[in-house]
């Protein structure tokens, strides 16, 4: 993670989850149970209603048919005995009529009874429905609220548990640019030729360059104090958040630099809230949260979304492009613009003046001599030293007794190197640098000021100033 001095704006998880909407959806829940119940009761109640009438239909109409018999065996006798008998016929047919309405009122209240259950029941799946849906709707938010409750609180009495403050960020690009380092590898040439945010590696770039870098053909200038700010390949062809970085530093923060494949990592705890997404996200050891009372972790990806996810969307998005133009001034996508903004950043602060040129073309032994004679003079003459050994000290001992070296001129203004022959018939090898500006000097350079470097593991070095030399350790044989 990228250290920020700057407050960070938080959010908690009360904020993110407030009780409310848990409240409204109790009282949905409650509202909707009320309507079913309702419906259950009229149900029951309208269903009670019909099967006492029902009952009462079945056991009245069979009554009021036995009445009858005697009052037709009445009728029968008084009009054998030539008695009046139109009152109890009027009694009969009163009585026929009431049972034959009731007869009526059974057959159709047993036909409409199926299509009134039927509805009745249709009624009740409905305002079931409703209310399972409201019930789980209310399960569901107070999870995640409670869950979200428990966890803040948990962590207000103990920061090692729960979840605290949330860092919030505008866009996903703020939080990639937070959470991860961002870094480019350069070609021998200066030219970007890779980018690595966090555990990603862009290998298509373009239009990318770091201006002054030291020459491939110089790079043994690389460890002299007054160099060590500039590019050099192979030593310092990486930067990390605009500065120069060596392939140790660089791989052990991004990986190693040989073998580097591009994946999403699962070990890094990032957890942040997004504003253009309107939700946290957490990585995948982030969403395993240690919570009060419970042995292990807790699963929390129900809140939150997925950072890996989130990114790996990002990476399809500038995967579908082509090669990422670094100076391209139309909108790119989000990784895309991360990475362009931050090579100006690397390039602004890292690139310096060229004062490497080229041109310098074949010179002949007595022009060399003129642009750097007193120079190699003066580091023959030097004084010697318990560190000068090997090839560098057969070099001093056979020159200062006369051998003249072979010298010839490389194509970078200020570059010379030379051969000298060894008794054995090997050829110590070595170069020289001098600043074209101090090319003849007017007067002899001190020998006392020469002095010698620490050595490389396959080169002597010694400096006269900003004039520098090595020598090959190991004499060639050819």
């Amino acid at each position: 993670m990228n250290p920020q001095e700057n407050h960070m704006e938080t959010i908690t998880l009360i904020e993110l989850f407030p009780p409310q909407p848990l409240a409204e959806a109790e009282a949905t829940r409650v509202s909707t149970e009320q309507a079913l119940r309702k419906i259950e009761g009229e149900a029951a109640a309208d269903r009670l209603k019909i099967a006492e009438r029902l009952a009462w239909l079945r056991k009245e109409i069979p009554g009021m048919r036995y009445k009858l018999r005697p009052l037709q065996e009445c009728i029968l006798t008084k009009e054998r005995a030539g008695m009046d008998s139109s009152s109890d016929k009027a009694l009969l047919v009163s009585a026929e009529s009431k049972i034959s309405e009731l007869e009526t009122e059974l057959k159709e209240t047993t036909g409409k009874l199926p299509a009134i259950e039927g509805r009745t029941k249709e009624l009740i799946e409905e305002a079931t429905k409703v209310f399972n849906k409201a019930a789980e709707s209310e399960k569901k938010i107070r999870g995640r609220i409670g869950k979200a409750i428990i966890a803040h609180e948990a962590h207000l009495s103990n920061p090692s548990i729960g979840v605290g403050p949330i860092p919030k960020f505008r866009t996903m690009k703020e939080a990639v640019r937070h959470f991860y380092n961002i870094g480019f590898s350069l070609n021998h040439e200066g030219e970007a030729h890779q980018a690595f945010v966090g555990d990603q590696i862009y290998p298509c770039l373009q239009n990318g360059i770091i201006e002054g870098m030291i020459p491939d053909s110089l790079n043994w200038l690389s460890g002299f104090g007054e160099f060590k700010t500039l590019p050099c390949y192979p030593y310092r062809t990486y930067i990390i958040d605009a500065k120069l970085s060596s392939e140790d530093e660089f791989g052990n923060l991004f990986g190693p630099i040989r073998n580097h494949r591009s994946h999403l990592t699962k070990d890094r705890e990032i957890l942040c809230y997004i504003e253009e997404y309107g939700k946290v996200l957490a990585s995948y050891a982030a969403a395993r949260v240690y919570m009060p009372g419970k042995p292990g972790t807790e699963n929390f990806s129900d809140l939150f979304g997925s950072w890996e996810g989130a990114l790996a969307a990002a990476n399809d998005e500038l995967a579908s492009s082509s090669k990422l133009d670094l100076q391209a001034t139309g909108d790119l996508p989000m990784l895309g613009e991360l990475i362009r903004e931050s090579w100006k950043s690397a390039a602004a602060a890292v690139s310096s003046k060229n004062i490497f040129l080229g041109g310098q073309g074949r010179l002949t032994e007595s022009k060399i001599n003129d642009l750097i004679g007193p120079y190699w003079k003066a580091f023959i003459q030097s004084p010697w030293e318990p560190s000068i050994e090997g090839s560098y000290a057969l070099l001093k001992h056979r020159c200062a007794r006369g051998e003249i070296p072979n010298v010839y001129s490389c194509e970078i203004r200020g570059h010379f190197g030379f051969r000298v022959r060894t008794p054995d018939h090997d050829w110590i090898i070595g170069e020289i640098y001098c600043p074209p500006n101090l090319f003849t000097p007017s007067e002899s350079p001190d020998p006392t000021k020469v002095a010698n470097l620490e050595s490389y593991s396959d080169r002597w070095r010694a400096e006269l100033g900003p004039v520098k030399f090595c020598i090959r350790k190991v004499p060639s044989r050819t």
